[in-house]
C-alpha cells in the first residue's frame, strides 16, 4: 500500500523526529570535491555509557516535552566532523520548513516528543542522562477516526472531534435537527448552515437554563444531560458547555483538557491548560514503539555532561521506527549530538537553546520509498533517488559535486572517503540511483549478485561488506533547534489516531 502526501506539510510530523524535512527551492553550489582527508579518530562512533543512574522508563528525575522544534539555519548546528564548523546542510531549506513545523506542533499537536532525565540538570556533571519517546497527545477516546486536534479549515471549521465521546459527534458528521447539540463541530448546535447560527423559535428558547440560546451560540442546549462535577459541586453538563458571557454565575465556557468542546468554538481542549507544549505540565502519553521488548527507552543518550548547566551528549545513533499504514520506517541518525542549557525553576527543569546534531544516512533516505509528493516524488523513487538520481534536492540542500559531475554526501561517516551515488540514465522517468561507488572505490550496480544485499530489488545502496555491515553510511548533515518544558509522562499506548 502506498502513501499519499501531498506537500512537505504532510511528511514532516514523521521526519522531524529523524532530524529531517524536506522541499523545494534554494540556490545551488555546484563546488568540486576537496581533496577528502579521512580522520584518525571516527567522530561518529558512539561514545559508550557513562556511570550513573540507570535508564529506566518513568524512573528518570525529570520529565519534559519538546515544545518548539525548527530547523537550525546555514552555518548554524553542530562540528560533527571536528572541523571546527557547524555541520548542518538542511540549512538551506530552513525558511522553507519551518511555518510548517511550526504548524504542526502549535496547531495540529500531532508530532509530541516527550523527554526523560536521569541525573543533575545543574551545576557540574559528569554523567547526565535522557531518553526521547514519540509521544501522543491526540485522543480519540470514541474511535470515529477524529482526535482533539487544533486545527482548522480555512473556513474556520474544525477539522477535529468537539465530543469525544460520541461517536456521531465529529468533523464532517452530519448536524441533526432538534437535538440541540453540536454535531458538525462548527460551534453552533441545529444550524442547516455551517458556521450561521440557527434563528427559527426553537433555536431562541434556552431549554438548558443556562442564559444563552442556540440562537446566541449555545452548542449544547439540552434539557437534560449527565451531571459533570465542578469545584462548586454537580453541574449538568450542558450548562458548562457555551460561549462565556458576563452575568453568569455558572464557570462556563472554561475548557476541562477532557476531549469536550466547552467554549462552542468547535475545538475541544484549546487553551492553555491543555497545551502539552505549554507550562502546563499535561500527561503525555507514550508509543510503544519507542520502547524495546523490555519496555525501556530505544533512543537514549547515556553519555551527557553538563557543565555550569550547559549540556552536551553523544555522539550516539539516533533510531526512530516510524509507522506509516502497513510499514514500519527505520530511520537512523548516525553521530547524533545533542547540546542545550538546562534552566531550573525550583523543581521544574526547562531545556533552552538546544541543538540536536547527526547525519542522515543514505539507507535512511532510501528506505522512504513510499511517499508521494505531488510534483516532487512519486515512487518507485525514494528521497535518495530525490537527491542523488537527478539533482533536484542536491541543488536545494547545496551538495558538492565530483570531477564526474556526481553530487555528494557532506558527511562521511565510516571514514573510507565519500561515498558517490548516480543514476546511469538521469533523464529516465522515474530517475533512479543505480550504481554506488565506496569510499574505497568498489562500485556496486542495482542487481549486483557479488555482494550481500538484503533488499529484494537488489539496489546497491543496501550492499554489505564482507563483515555483514552496510557499506553505504555516509549522508546528509542536519541539526534541529528545539526547546523542552517541564511535562509528566501518561501512559503508554499502542495506536496513532486521527492519521
Amino acid at each position: 500500500m502506498r502513501t499519499r502526501l501531498s506537500g512537505t506539510r504532510r511528511i514532516l510530523p514523521f521526519l522531524c523526529l529523524t532530524g529531517l524535512a524536506l522541499s523545494c527551492g534554494g540556490d545551488g553550489n555546484t563546488d568540486q570535491m576537496p581533496v577528502d582527508n579521512t580522520p584518525k579518530v571516527n567522530p561518529f562512533e558512539a561514545k559508550p555509557e557513562c556511570s550513573g543512574d540507570k535508564v529506566d522508563f518513568k524512573k528518570g528525575q525529570r520529565s519534559m516535552v519538546v515544545s518548539n522544534l525548527e530547523i537550525a539555519a546555514g552555518g548554524q548546528g553542530i562540528d560533527l566532523d571536528g572541523d571546527g564548523k557547524p555541520d548542518n546542510k538542511l540549512g538551506a531549506i530552513s525558511s522553507l520548513a519551518n511555518p510548517e513545523l511550526e504548524g504542526t506542533f502549535k496547531e495540529k499537536h500531532d508530532v509530541v516528543i516527550p523527554m526523560e532525565v536521569f541525573g543533575p540538570t545543574s551545576g557540574d556533571s559528569q554523567c547526565t542522562k535522557f531518553a526521547m519517546y514519540l509521544g501522543q497527545f491526540l485522543k480519540d477516546r470514541d474511535s470515529d477516526g477524529k482526535d482533539n486536534t487544533w486545527e482548522t479549515e480555512s473556513n474556520g471549521v474544525a477539522k477535529g472531534d468537539c465530543n469525544d465521546y460520541d461517536k456521531n459527534v465529529a468533523a464532517g458528521k452530519p448536524e441533526v435537527a432538534g437535538n440541540r447539540m453540536d454535531d458538525d463541530c462548527d460551534g453552533l448546535a441545529d444550524n442547516p448552515t455551517q458556521k450561521k447560527p440557527a434563528d427559527d423559535a426553537s433555536a431562541k428558547m434556552d431549554l438548558d437554563g443556562d442564559g444563552v440560546t442556540v440562537a446566541e451560540g449555545d452548542c449544547d442546549d439540552r434539557a437534560t444531560s449527565p451531571m459533570i462535577p465542578t469545584d462548586g459541586g454537580m453541574v449538568a453538563l450542558a450548562k458548562l458547555r457555551h460561549p462565556a458571557k458576563m452575568s453568569m454565575s455558572i464557570a462556563a465556557a472554561t475548557e476541562r483538557c477532557d476531549g469536550m468542546d466547552y467554549n462552542c468554538d468547535g475545538i475541544p481542549d484549546n487553551a492553555p491548560q491543555c497545551d502539552p507544549f505549554a507550562d502546563a505540565n499535561v500527561p503525555i502519553d507514550v508509543q510503544k514503539l519507542s520502547l524495546d521488548a523490555q519496555s525501556q527507552p530505544i533512543l537514549s543518550f547515556k553519555n551527557g555532561t553538563v557543565k555550569a548547566n550547559k549540556l552536551a551528549a553523544g555522539p550516539s545513533v539516533f533510531r526512530v521506527s516510524v509507522p506509516i499504514k502497513d510499514q514500519q520506517l527505520q530511520l537512523e541518525l548516525s553521530g547524533a549530538r545533542v547540546e542545550g542549557t538546562f534552566r531550573n525553576v525550583g523543581n521544574l527543569t526547562y531545556l533552552d537553546n538546544a541543538v540536536l546534531g547527526g547525519v542522515l544516512e543514505a539507507l535512511s533516505l532510501a528506505r522512504l520509498d513510499k511517499i508521494e509528493v505531488s510534483g516532487f516524488l512519486k515512487p518507485p523513487q525514494s528521497l535518495f533517488d530525490a537527491v542523488f538520481a537527478n539533482g533536484a534536492l542536491a541543488e536545494v540542500l547545496r551538495l558538492k559535486k565530483d570531477a564526474a559531475g556526481h553530487y555528494l554526501p557532506d558527511m562521511d561517516v565510516d571514514g573510507d572517503g565519500i561515498e558517490t551515488f548516480w543514476a546511469a540514465d538521469p533523464e529516465k522517468t522515474p530517475a533512479l540511483v543505480d550504481v554506488c561507488k565506496d569510499g574505497d572505490g568498489t562500485v556496486i550496480k542495482n542487481g549486483d549478485a557479488t555482494y550481500p544485499n538484503d533488499d529484494p530489488k537488489k539496489r546497491c545502496v543496501f550492499a554489505k561488506d564482507q563483515k555483514g555491515n552496510y557499506r553505504f553510511v555516509d549522508g546528509i548533515s542536519a541539526a534541529l533547534k528545539f526547546k523542552a518544558v517541564p511535562a509528566k509522562l501518561g501512559s503508554v499506548v499502542d495506536t496513532m489516531v486521527g492519521k
